[in-house]
């Protein structure tokens, strides 16, 4: 499968007119037009990167990877018949909600709805940030990373990631066994998805994205702690890929790493592995009081994958 990137993410959440406001003046995501109530973020070029709707809980409802063109999409279809994975082509009115040519939609072994779509609407030199700041890393990397629950690692699950969808695995930090991430073969950043084994539980863990300079990743930071925004974790910069970051959370009750300075791997300079004694090189102090992300739920309380829409 010729995925080239997590392209977009769709939100339900009880909360969805406060990423109207967050969104744009913490985040310094742009806004697209919308109706019903649905909040469209965007980082970049693109119609829109994430889409929150109104609803009674929080969770992440579908996770769109994009494909290189329409044969890459035809050929992927061809995948997940060969696998014997069903799937649901998308409808002109759903491809234009998401703004693309074509997509189709499937339920993975992680019980998250998985979209594979190419196509997506563009407009050159549109992006306007909703306060002021450089950008994000986005375009053809895609929106950053995204990593899930699951109870348990399985076979079905290592298959479907590197069978199914075809990703080149990145590490696993220093917790062998607890956490895995990987990232699509024409995508050199160094993760678009990873898997947290956390016993019982299913759902989104943390959301990461990208920008440009270290002064977006400390004008976030102040405007969090001014805000009274709950942190996950304080500033730092990680071991396994040294990005500077910070996690906080979202309206929707989730953590999104704030990042700069991501790892790339290439032919010329492919990652090594290693296993780190500690997550990061300073900070990223994990504070107590943190919750637990609004979006993991107890493997009995998991609710049914979006169907439609």
């Amino acid at each position: 499968m010729e995925i080239v990137a997590l392209g977009y993410l769709g939100l339900e959440s009880a909360h969805a007119s406060d990423w109207a406001e967050y969104g744009p003046q913490v985040l310094g995501f742009g806004l697209a037009p919308s109706d019903g109530g649905t909040v469209l973020l965007r980082m970049d070029d693109r119609h829109h990167r994430i889409a929150v709707r109104p609803a009674a809980q929080e969770r992440l409802t579908y996770v769109g990877w994009e494909l290189l063109n329409a044969p890459a999409w035809h050929d992927a279809l061809a995948t997940l018949a060969a696998d014997g994975i069903a799937y649901t082509v998308g409808d002109a009115a759903l491809c234009d909600e998401r703004q693309v040519h074509r997509l189709a939609w499937f339920i993975g072994p992680d019980r998250m709805r998985h979209e594979l779509f190419y196509g997506q609407s563009f407009h050159p030199h549109s992006f306007l940030p909703g306060r002021p700041h450089s950008g994000f890393v986005a375009g053809r990397g895609g929106l950053g990373h995204v990593v899930l629950a699951v109870p348990e690692w399985t076979d079905e699950l290592q298959h479907f990631v590197d069978d199914v969808l075809g990703f080149k695995w990145y590490g696993s930090g220093m917790s062998v066994g607890r956490l895995r991430f990987f990232r699509p073969r024409r995508n050199n950043r160094s993760h678009a998805i990873g898997y947290s084994v956390i016993p019982n539980t299913y759902g989104l863990q943390h959301l990461g994205i990208e920008v440009n300079t270290l002064d977006d990743v400390g004008i976030a930071y102040d405007l969090v702690q001014e805000r009274g925004i709950q942190l996950m974790a304080t500033l730092g910069r990680h071991a396994q890929d040294p990005v500077i970051s910070f996690y906080s959370y979202t309206p929707s009750g989730f953590p999104v790493e704030y990042i700069w300075d991501g790892l790339e791997d290439t032919d010329t300079e492919p990652f090594v592995e290693g296993r780190p004694q500690r997550v990061s090189v300073w900070g990223h102090k994990f504070l107590k009081d943190a919750p637990q992300p609004a979006t993991l739920y107890r493997v009995e309380d998991v609710p049914e994958p979006a169907q439609a829409g």
